[in-house]
């Protein structure tokens, strides 16, 4: 503990720099329900991709996010049924940033937004979303980051679901300019 805590607070700063920044992540999410008003519908592990654009100034970042969602439908309660799960989000995230005299990186990031759902017939747009981030992540160049991450993301109620949250685990590659 003490360790991460030195990691995330640190203010020796490793070649910090500021920018223009693009990250590509790859990831899955670990819940298989989806609670909809009329039921709850499981499906196949979702995978989850996403890409940013953001802004770097040293310690802090912000960013533009797009994200996409997708799973595979099994059943609705003990009915089995075939179809596409599919949430698309747009976030705006903030994240603080730990560096230290190693290459290694601790970021921790709030972000809000708004998802689609889409599921059989049922579709919402603009639900307002949250997510917590924390990721742990290695400099391999300047300019290139490569970082495991942890996410919590989380749905309010809609007319069609109710609220859901999900944990993500992904694998992210960010590169500065």
């Amino acid at each position: 503990m003490k360790l991460l805590l030195s990691l995330l607070l640190s203010m020796q700063l490793y070649a910090v720099g500021s920018g223009v920044y693009v990250e590509l992540s790859g990831g899955l999410g670990l819940n298989d329900t989806i609670e909809a008003k009329n039921g709850a519908y499981v499906y196949d592990k979702e995978y989850i991709g996403s890409v940013s654009l953001g802004y770097q100034a040293d310690l802090l970042r912000l960013e533009l996010e797009a994200i996409q969602k997708k799973d595979r439908l099994y059943s609705f309660g003990a009915i089995s049924v075939a179809g596409d799960l599919e949430q698309t989000s747009q976030m705006f995230n903030l994240y603080y940033s730990g560096y230290n005299e190693s290459k290694l990186v601790t970021t921790v990031g709030i972000g809000a937004g708004v998802t689609a759902i889409s599921l059989q017939e049922a579709e919402d747009k603009n639900i307002l979303s949250y997510q917590g981030m924390f990721s742990i992540g290695y400099m391999s160049t300047q300019s290139l980051t490569i970082t495991t991450e942890y996410t919590y993301f989380y749905t309010t109620e809609s007319d069609n679901f109710k609220s859901n949250s999900d944990n993500i685990f992904s694998l992210n590659f960010r590169y500065l300019f």
